[in-house]
């Protein structure tokens, strides 16, 4: 009986670990399910899939154009209608003189004509373009140029949902860590109020100092809430980026003070800017306007095809099959003028997207130097706020000493209690900084 117990003892432990262990995240795992479940990722999968359906649209449009069509009809009366009155035929006998001068005659009673009272046709009509004006392949062109554009699209997308996933989960971490210190600093006046209390007790401080410490207690109550409020919006924001239901007992960790210098980091200008995705979309939008030029000279252009019908048709009682070969130009003489019009603003467009490829470059690798200038100043600011940590705590030591000889008051013990927490907050918001732009810098230079 104590084995079976024992044994059920164990399977809730595992069992509730590996619950716990669930609901932790580090910085890869949210990165995973943001990739899988973001909902702006996924509708730019659904770009790309309809961008690929575009491209194989215009890929039919080099084959024939086949056509079929069928014709029925059946009129009150029929639409040839007539009489034919009665007469005397001559008859020919063989000699043509005797046609001049007929000496036969052939009695015609007369008739009624009532044809095409009904009627019946169909028709497969096959056009194949043989020149459109560069239109097709241009079409094509641009098509595949789209699906292109949305596949790049779609990575921006990821790019941005990872910066903005980084940048959460760094700040949650950050949040985390400074519920830690919060707690180390209440446990220190919790300790320190029971040391006054005693000390109050036995007359050797005054009320006063026992109310400076409760006070310090109450404000950190007030400051845990805010804490409490901030983490819980930031974790339910962090499950809508990864598409998991929120949970309060969710954790993220992950190496918070594995901090690379800059210069392992550090790329090249040039090469990073050849590799960034928004200037590779900068590209294409010249080559789609270029594009979009040539569509709009084979608006002007003629346009060649050839074609093949077969034409079935049964009327007057009469059924009968006919094959036609055809080939035409066609030349849109009216659209020149306009046109003409239409392919000098294609080329202002193409000068706009030039520009605008220029322009943006330039920005793009300015905002780089500012990311690398802001990575080396925040670590340089963990440099220095962990400094300022450790001398904070050298000054709590020696206030302390002073406070227990007597020296020094509650006031002075209480500020320099507070300098070390506030150091050490500084030193975690230093260290979130880092992390994010980190992330900034390897977006921007395209590291990842």
């Amino acid at each position: 009986m104590k084995q079976i117990n024992f044994i059920i003892v164990v399977l809730l432990v595992l069992s509730t670990s590996s619950v716990a262990q669930a609901n932790v995240y580090d910085l890869k795992k949210c990165l995973t399910l943001a990739e899988k479940n973001n909902h702006k990722i996924k509708e730019k999968q659904l770009e790309v899939v309809k961008a690929e359906e575009v491209k194989k649209e215009a890929f039919t449009r080099y084959f024939p154009k086949i056509e079929a069509s069928a014709f029925a009809m059946r009129a009150n009366k029929g639409l040839i209608e007539g009489e034919v009155p009665e007469m005397n035929l001559p008859v020919y006998d063989g000699n043509p003189a005797s046609l001049q001068n007929p000496a036969q005659f052939a009695y015609f009673p007369g008739m009624s004509i009532h044809m095409l009272d009904s009627a019946k046709m169909i028709a497969v009509t096959a056009i194949q373009p043989v020149f459109a004006g560069g239109k097709i392949i241009n079409g094509n062109r641009l098509a595949r140029l789209g699906v292109e554009i949305s596949n790049e699209q779609l990575l921006l997308s990821k790019e941005e949902v990872r910066s903005n996933t980084e940048t959460y989960f760094w700040t949650i971490v950050a949040l985390q860590e400074k519920k830690k210190t919060l707690a180390s600093y209440e446990k220190l006046l919790n300790n320190l109020q029971k040391d006054v209390n005693v000390s109050y007790e036995a007359g050797l401080i005054q009320k006063s100092d026992v109310l400076k410490v409760q006070l310090e207690l109450n404000k950190i109550s007030i400051q845990k809430l805010h804490l409490s409020n901030n983490l819980t919006l930031l974790k339910k924001n962090m499950s809508v980026i990864m598409g998991v239901p929120y949970d309060k007992t969710m954790e993220f960790r992950d190496d918070y003070d594995h901090l690379k210098k800059p210069q392992m980091v550090l790329r090249d200008k040039n090469e990073a800017l050849e590799a960034r995705v928004e200037h590779r979309l900068l590209l294409k939008a010249v080559e789609a306007k270029t594009l979009q030029k040539k569509m709009e000279l084979g608006e002007i252009l003629p346009t060649m095809f050839i074609g093949a019908q077969a034409l079935g048709m049964d009327m007057m009682d009469n059924s009968m099959w006919r094959g036609v070969l055809f080939a035409g130009i066609t030349v849109p003489i009216s659209d020149w003028w306009g046109g003409a019009h239409k392919l000098r603003a294609q080329n202002a467009e193409i000068s706009m997207a030039r520009n605008a490829l220029q322009e943006k470059s330039e920005l793009l690798q300015l905002q780089m130097e500012q990311d690398y200038n802001n990575l080396v100043e925040s670590y340089q600011q963990i440099e220095l706020e962990t400094l300022t940590v450790a001398q904070c705590k050298e000054h709590l030591k020696v206030v302390r000493d002073n406070f227990d000889g007597g020296i020094l008051g509650m006031s002075d013990l209480l500020e320099a209690q507070a300098m070390v927490q506030k150091a050490e907050d500084t030193l975690v918001d230093a260290k979130t900084g880092y992390k994010i732009n980190l992330s900034a810098y390897l977006k921007s230079s395209a590291q990842r």
